[in-house]
């Protein structure tokens, strides 16, 4: 059995923990977790293996949203209840990503993950600072949701479909999972284009859906063997500070300039990976 060159013995731990301190806070600045950057790193760069790099990835992914989640919560910018039951419904699709992974050949992950990264880019982009109160209607079996913003004084208001937010909880723990992500990628789009919640509140409520999700697809990956723990931990130590970072940033970001930053860098990650099968 060929043993694994980590990241970290090729590219050294400092800078590894700067990777994870630029990837976080990029991450949290719309509730994406960071590891859509590094996974495709550790794809295309150091050529991990499918589950080696979601495991490894998932580990970072954990460290930023635990971060970015308290300072979210501190702002008074969470929807603690819907967060907390789409992050229950997370953790089964959660620990069957991180199984089924395993089997996944290195270019069909490539290529579903490039494709994955650019539908989401392109519904950010068409949702773009958009918000309206009349969306609540757009939803089956929808109900109007309130929500008081401590930071602002500001209520809004959007809507909350219970079926939508369950199949997109067990959605987004099995991505989060299977590609290492966090499953930010297809809960902020749910979030903002169905529901039509306002930017930063979906960045602060989908880290607390991740942050149940997380350390359940961490633990399947770690049992698996498919952790790298030497790149993990610099990227996690990486990961706590950017995801405090981001956290602030965001506060002081409008929600279209927010959205636009974040399509744009999934955009990129989804290129490299394509062009790497071309």
């Amino acid at each position: 059995m060929l043993s694994v060159v980590s990241a970290t013995q090729l590219l050294g731990t400092g800078e590894m923990l700067l990777s994870g301190v630029a990837a976080a806070f990029i991450g949290s600045l719309a509730g994406l977790g960071g590891g859509f950057i590094v996974a495709p790193i550790l794809r295309l760069v150091f050529h991990l293996s499918p589950d080696r790099a979601a495991g490894t990835s998932l580990v970072l992914v954990l460290a930023n949203v635990a971060s970015a989640s308290v300072a979210f919560y501190r702002q008074g910018r969470v929807d603690v209840r819907l967060g907390v039951t789409m992050g229950l419904l997370a953790i089964p699709g959660s620990i069957i990503g991180a199984y089924l992974v395993r089997f996944a050949p290195s270019s069909l992950f490539d290529l579903l993950y490039a494709a994955l990264l650019i539908l989401m880019a392109f519904n950010l982009l068409r949702q773009s600072g958009r918000h309206a109160d009349g969306a609540i209607a757009r939803l089956p079996w929808s109900k109007e949701r309130v929500f008081h913003d401590r930071l602002t004084g500001l209520d809004y208001r959007y809507a909350h479909s219970p079926p939508i937010a369950a199949a997109a909880g067990v959605a987004t723990g099995f991505l989060s999972s299977f590609f290492g992500i966090g499953g930010g990628v297809l809960v902020v789009p749910v979030l903002l284009r169905l529901f039509w919640m306002p930017a930063h509140i979906v960045s602060a409520t989908s880290h607390t859906i991740i942050l149940f999700s997380a350390p359940f697809g961490v633990l399947t990956h770690a049992l698996q063997g498919s952790v790298v723990w030497e790149d993990a931990l610099p990227l996690a130590l990486g990961g706590l500070v950017g995801g405090q970072l981001g956290a602030g940033a965001s506060r002081h970001l409008a929600d279209g300039l927010l959205v636009r930053i974040v399509a744009i860098a999934l955009i990129a990650a989804a290129l490299s990976l394509a062009a790497e099968h071309v």
